[in-house]
């Protein structure tokens, strides 16, 4: 008797970085069968292979608990395009831009761009969704799938027409990324003085930090912080465990408050109980503050 093909289930369950029982496997090979049979079926010519597929369909379900059967959730057609286009298939590139991207002109065509802005926010879409290299890969990979494809590209053409319009109309984002926009009216007093006295050191500190990160680390805190990606999307846009990309994100955080502590000591002369109470605020309050400052500091 032959062994059973579950190369699928196999991939999907490593790529999950989870343990499966023998008898299991052939119930999760159907299915996975199924939805690759299925988002095929969707995109004739468009040939990805199997096991990259639901490796990525893996990589994208939330949290550890995650079921199997969410995969049936997620709209598994235009992930597999979304995947297949950001891994450079010809024919899914193809595929794409004949299909989704005049999704740019509807979603900005109230903005009434001219003709120039609207080829250059084209341009930086296709950049943004389709061109990848090792520190920041192709954006379309983080495709979460829980919505369509299309709305997706509307929403990030959007983002991209407004950020074009705000940079032609001369508006400064100076002072979002302003530490002393972290002062908070319960903070106590010393607290305050040093964050309003010193915020230039601050600002220039923070800056220089940002800077000396691995580029890697920069996208890996823009993607979190100012694209609003989840570590799963994280995962599956780097093709790593979620566990992984955690630990990316939270040594770049690190990385960027050590030397942001080391520079303010350089330049300040605190106290290190003052010095420490700064940066904890600034480390608490990172998750709401973070997309301003990179915003300001990153090209």
């Amino acid at each position: 008797m032959s062994t059973p093909d579950v190369s699928l289930a196999q991939a999907f369950v490593a790529a999950r970085g989870a343990t499966a029982t023998p008898e299991s496997l052939p119930g999760l090979q159907e299915r996975l069968a199924r939805g690759l049979a299925s988002a095929r079926s969707a995109w004739p010519g468009v040939e990805l292979e199997g096991p990259r597929f639901v490796g990525h369909l893996a990589r994208l379900l939330p949290g550890e608990d995650a079921s199997n059967d969410d995969v049936e959730k997620l709209n598994l057609a235009d992930v597999y395009l979304a995947r297949a286009a950001a891994d450079g298939l010809p024919s899914a590139l193809k595929a794409f831009e004949a299909r989704f991207l005049p999704e740019v002109d509807a979603a900005v065509a109230r903005l009434k761009l001219p003709a120039t802005g609207l080829d250059e926010v084209r341009q930086l879409l296709r950049q943004r969704m389709l061109v990848g290299s090792a520190d920041a890969p192709a954006r379309l990979a983080a495709y979460p799938g829980t919505g369509p494809l299309s709305g997706w590209v509307r929403a990030a053409a959007l983002w991209l027409a407004l950020d074009w319009q705000r940079q032609r109309s001369g508006q400064t984002q100076a002072e979002d990324g302003d530490l002393s926009m972290l002062v908070a009216p319960g903070d106590d007093p010393e607290l305050a003085y040093l964050k309003t006295t010193y915020r230039a050191e601050f600002n220039a500190s923070f800056s220089s930090a940002l800077a000396a990160l691995e580029p890697r680390q920069r996208n890996f805190l823009r993607l979190k912080y100012l694209d609003g990606l989840s570590i799963d999307q994280l995962g599956a846009l780097y093709g790593v465990h979620r566990s992984t990309a955690a630990r990316w994100v939270v040594g770049a955080q690190e990385a960027l408050l050590q030397e942001t502590r080391k520079l303010l000591t350089e330049r300040l002369r605190l106290t290190r109980s003052q010095l420490d109470s700064v940066l904890r605020l600034i480390s608490s309050q990172l998750d709401v503050s973070l997309s301003r400052l990179l915003r300001s500091r990153l090209d």
